[in-house]
């Protein structure tokens, strides 16, 4: 008899449905904000440049590669100049050779004052001895740049780094001829990056610089905040944008030329769509909401999202204010 009961009770029970407890929601509504806008920027060195050739010859050694980090006067590549070198060894020689004149009619001038305090030697002979001295003094100080110069040029066979950085690219190799204005190496400083954004001109003048930029780097990343930036005051004929440059601080791990997406604030106040930000379900390429109709079922919707501000999300589009989410989404998916 009990066994029949169990058996009973146990077929009811199997008879009846598995509800699932429903996913917590979220009613969507506006929140006033300060206004901002966000443009698409590309990261910049500060510090870049191309190193050419000052003087003419073989390219003898090239001794870095693209990639390498390169300290301050690190030698990058050797040019073959022997005229330069030559030049500077003649210039020596001239310039010891005036030092030595100049010695001579120091000499003589310091006879010649003596000799004409007992008056030995005319008045005219004594200016005479003067205009030497000045003469020999003239053509030491001119053969003494010479030889600096001369040892300048000479040392341009080797160019070296200006500064600190990585290098970017090689545009010669062993055995090419450099020759003045030829680049022959690219580097940048890692140490002091910037964004360049366009902005257009109808947005610059609501721009407000007296309050930090935010960088958004990565996607569920806290923003970077970029203190210092400015507005250049000139406006592209062709796209009527304005370029605005901000300063990043030390540290962040970026390359030139990384696209990233800088966000700047205006003077006027706007109302946003925000969500709590893990109601957001991502899915490779797609971001997306379960949307909960009034029948109590969800329906999964491609939303474009903003900038993240604390636990919450600002929505661009795909949502209205009134509808409800699911705060669960994984949860909503299963119900």
């Amino acid at each position: 008899m009990k066994v029949a009961a169990l058996l009973g009770l146990s077929a009811v029970m199997t008879g009846l449905p598995a509800f699932a407890a429903a996913p917590t929601t979220y009613r969507i509504d506006t929140s006033t904000s300060q206004g901002s806008y966000l443009a698409t920027g590309t990261i910049q060195a500060v510090r870049q440049g191309t190193l050419g050739a000052q003087l003419s010859g073989r390219v003898v050694e090239v001794l870095v590669r693209s990639g390498d980090t390169v300290k301050a006067g690190q030698p990058l590549i050797q040019i073959e100049a022997n005229d330069a070198a030559d030049a500077a060894t003649a210039s020596a020689a001239t310039a010891s050779g005036a030092v030595a004149r100049l010695a001579s009619a120091r000499a003589d001038y310091a006879r010649a004052q003596r000799l004409r305090a007992q008056e030995y030697i005319s008045a005219a002979a004594m200016e005479r001895i003067e205009a030497a001295l000045h003469s020999a003094e003239a053509d030491a100080q001119a053969a003494t740049a010479a030889a600096s110069g001369a040892r300048a040029r000479a040392g341009w066979r080797t160019v070296t780094a200006p500064y600190a950085g990585h290098v970017t690219d090689l545009f010669v190799t062993p055995g090419d001829l450099a020759t003045p204005g030829r680049p022959l190496i690219a580097l940048y400083d890692p140490a002091a990056l910037r964004v360049v954004a366009q902005v257009p001109e109808s947005i610059a003048a609501q721009l407000q610089g007296a309050k930090p930029a935010s960088l958004a780097v990565e996607p569920g990343q806290p923003p970077v905040q970029a203190t210092h930036w400015t507005v250049v005051n000139a406006v592209d004929p062709v796209t009527h944008s304005v370029e605005v440059r901000a300063e990043l601080p030390a540290g962040i791990h970026l390359q030139p030329g990384q696209f990233v997406r800088l966000r700047l604030s205006l003077k006027t106040a706007t109302a946003q769509l925000r969500i709590p930000a893990r109601a957001v379900l991502h899915r490779s390429e797609v971001t997306a909401v379960y949307v909960i109709d009034a029948a109590g079922a969800a329906h999964l919707r491609q939303v474009r999202l903003g900038p993240i501000e604390g636990d919450n999300v600002t929505v661009l589009s795909g949502l209205q204010v009134g509808e409800l989410i699911s705060l669960d989404p994984i949860a909503a998916g299963r119900h």
